[in-house]
């Protein structure tokens, strides 16, 4: 009995720098100078790599270490047998 291999997450939790109130965005958006804006304040965050708002640091490092998963389970040649 096979089982399906999992399918990585497409949103990754992002924490609001002002209402401290989080929120899901997907992974494709969390990249240097993108905007998304927080929906319960409307406050635009910025995404950077040098950014002081350990929020935006915790969601850039989480979608870095999914998306080096997949591109490392894609080279590998996992759950293509």
């Amino acid at each position: 009995m096979q089982l399906a291999p999992t399918k990585p997450p497409d949103k990754i939790r992002v924490l609001c720098t002002k209402c401290r109130v989080p929120f899901r965005e997907k992974i494709r958006n969390i990249r240097e100078g993108v905007q998304v804006q927080c929906p319960n304040c409307n406050k635009l965050i910025t995404f950077s790599t040098d950014s002081a708002d350990l929020g935006v640091q915790r969601a850039f490092t989480e979608a870095r270490r999914i998306k080096n998963g997949m591109m490392l389970s894609i080279n590998r040649g996992d759950g293509a047998s």
